[in-house]
């Protein structure tokens, strides 16, 4: 699949904004991957590019991340679409 220069921009974004889990938690960001929402997508799909989120790794496949226990998003009182909300308020928000 390519994405165009948008899609690719948004990503970029969020990448460089950094974990959203680390900034909530810790006031600090660190290196982030992009993770998409199973619960903006279809069973056996990927959700869209512009519903990604940033994570780090351990955030995002670590054990209590967001694919292991999601002790992550109780610790955070939130869900999936709250970070996303959230990382776009920051990327995009004034």
């Amino acid at each position: 699949m390519t994405r165009d220069a948008a899609t690719r921009a948004h990503l970029d974004r969020l990448s460089e904004l950094g974990c959203i889990c680390c900034l909530l938690l810790y006031g600090e960001a660190s290196p982030a991957e992009i993770h998409h929402p199973r619960q903006f997508a279809g069973a056996g799909q990927r959700a869209p590019d512009w519903t990604a989120i940033p994570v780090c790794p351990d955030h995002h496949r670590g054990r209590d991340g967001i694919h292991g226990t999601k002790q992550v998003l109780r610790q955070l009182k939130t869900d999936e679409a709250g970070l996303l909300a959230e990382a776009l308020k920051r990327v995009y928000g004034r």
